[in-house]
């Protein structure tokens, strides 16, 4: 019984642990909006700093979308593609 009780006290102490670290999920839109971009620069550089735990994390990849976003100014038309001349 004794083992029981400290199994539960050990896997209950190692959940509350887990959750003091992790941090609020962030969107792709609240990452663009202007009042946020110090945010999204210490996000960009903190995943960089560190890819190989963060890089495939909600808050990581949230930022790299809204970062590439960002970068390529949004939404593209297609461009077509130029006719071959008949000789």
């Amino acid at each position: 019984m004794k083992r029981i009780v400290n199994f539960a006290t050990i896997a209950i102490l190692a959940l509350s642990l887990a959750a003091c670290n992790s941090e609020d999920t962030k969107t792709v839109e609240w990452y663009l909006k202007p009042e946020n971009k110090a945010a999204l620069e210490v996000k960009i550089a903190e995943c960089k700093n560190n890819p190989g735990e963060l890089w495939n994390t909600p808050n990581c990849q949230n930022a790299r979308m809204a970062f590439e976003k960002r970068l390529l100014g949004g939404s593209f038309q297609k461009v077509e593609e130029p006719a071959i001349p008949k000789f």
